[in-house]
């Protein structure tokens, strides 16, 4: 009889046990960082698509519970998370602020209800700037990050396009993940920051495969995305590296200028792009009649982002006014680069003409060369039309003889080697 009962209660304890939802949430519960202290300071804005090609209320609840497992790991009195809904028309569902507690958020963005319709996604982009420009001037230096759920191309293709431009040179970081055989992937490279953005899943379920990869890129402990080679077979020298390119009317064309960008996005290759103490960091200035810096050093933090933003860039049209360049990256190596005696600082110039007020340039040159700043020069152009540098300019604005490089045509950019020996490889075994 007492094994009868001992027998009873043993059962009953085990039925306990399977059914308690402590053990059911402990086994499907995604990775979280041992304390939010490991996460950084963030500004998430989620755009999802509930368009008709979702083809369920449930797909569309999918895309939800993603979005509440993501920012399980963030703490909400100091970051804040937006959400935006798209189909014909874009709705901002949750607004920065909205919610400051965790479980407020995860109950509000369950109850969104899928409306269905077409993708309209320039519309959802166009409301993302909206609530990013209202905020931004009380969150200075804090990162913002758009992380677009799709399973469509966009309605209006030309229209998307265009709001990308703008969310490009806003910098905020954006993710982009695509769902199903129906996505437009040029469309989600143009989207995303950079190559190592752009996520493309077979269905819905898959969401939960890349949460740690997306959670990585604020809180350590997760596997943040990178195309950087790994650590154990490559070190670095850090530096901070300002490349400055000519896009006056000498290049004649778009074509010619993505020449420039292509043979600097192949120079990158040759650093190492991060954050940490020993990886590099990458600005871009560009010049004409005027110049402006198209990113600085702390806009892009993998290589491929920053080539990403490199291949972005237009042509424009003007005057050789290379001074100015010269101004900015002065500038900016003042007010950014940084103290670490250890960084070095380079100045990477590609230029197809003759500066217009040569004079004026020559101040800013020995400006730089009293500094730290090396300096390379690369020329373009002098026998083939397009563009006609200075040599004697061109020797006088890099550090030494061997930091100048001259081509006779811009697809002779392809055959220059720049060695800046940053980064140090040994072979994969």
């Amino acid at each position: 009889m007492m094994n009868s009962a001992f027998s009873a209660q043993i059962s009953w304890i085990l039925v306990v046990l399977l059914l308690s939802p402590v053990l059911v949430i402990s086994q499907d519960q995604p990775f979280l960082p041992r304390s939010r202290d490991e996460c950084e300071v963030v500004d998430l804005i989620f755009i999802l698509d509930r368009s008709w090609s979702l083809r369920s209320p449930e797909n569309f609840q999918k895309e939800l519970s993603f979005v509440a497992d993501v920012v399980s790991v963030l703490d909400f009195s100091k970051s804040r998370v937006s959400v935006i809904t798209f189909s014909d028309d874009a709705d901002l569902n949750i607004q920065f602020n909205e919610y400051r507690t965790l479980s407020s958020f995860q109950n509000a963005i369950r109850t969104l209800p899928w409306v269905g319709g077409n993708t309209y996604t320039h519309k959802a982009i166009e409301m993302m700037l909206s609530e990013y420009n209202s905020h931004i001037q009380t969150r200075a230096g804090i990162t913002t990050i758009g992380v677009i759920i799709t399973d469509g191309g966009s309605t209006d293709p030309y229209k998307l396009e265009d709001v990308v431009k703008v969310v490009h040179n806003d910098r905020i970081e954006m993710y982009a993940i695509g769902v199903g055989d129906e996505v437009n992937r040029q469309e989600l490279e143009m989207l995303a920051t950079g190559y190592d953005h752009v996520f493309l899943l077979n269905d819905l379920n898959s969401l939960s495969t890349i949460q740690d990869k997306l959670v990585g890129r604020f809180c350590r402990g997760t596997p943040a995305p990178t195309q950087a080679p790994p650590s154990d077979l490559c070190e670095s020298d850090p530096a901070d590296i300002f490349f400055i390119v000519d896009k006056s009317s000498s290049l004649q064309s778009q074509e010619n200028f993505n020449k420039e960008l292509t043979f600097i996005a192949r120079i990158i290759d040759s650093i190492i792009v991060g954050t940490g103490r020993d990886d590099s960091r990458v600005g871009l200035i560009s010049f004409s009649t005027n110049a402006s810096l198209s990113f600085g050093l702390s806009a892009y933090t993998t290589n491929d982002a920053v080539k990403s933003a490199v291949l972005r860039e237009k042509f424009t049209t003007g005057d050789t006014y290379t001074h100015k360049a010269f101004n900015i990256m002065l500038e900016q190596f003042r007010n950014t680069a940084r103290r670490d005696p250890r960084v070095k600082k380079i100045g990477f110039i590609v230029t197809d003409g003759q500066s217009t007020d040569p004079n004026t340039l020559k101040q800013y040159i020995e400006q730089v060369k009293s500094t730290d700043i090396e300096m390379y020069a690369v020329g373009c152009c002098e026998k083939s039309g397009a563009g006609d540098f200075d040599s004697e300019e061109l020797n006088m604005m890099a550090s030494k003889p061997s930091n100048v490089f001259h081509v006779d045509d811009l697809d002779d950019l392809r055959t220059i080697s720049v060695e800046l020996n940053l980064k140090r490889c040994r072979d994969q075994k």
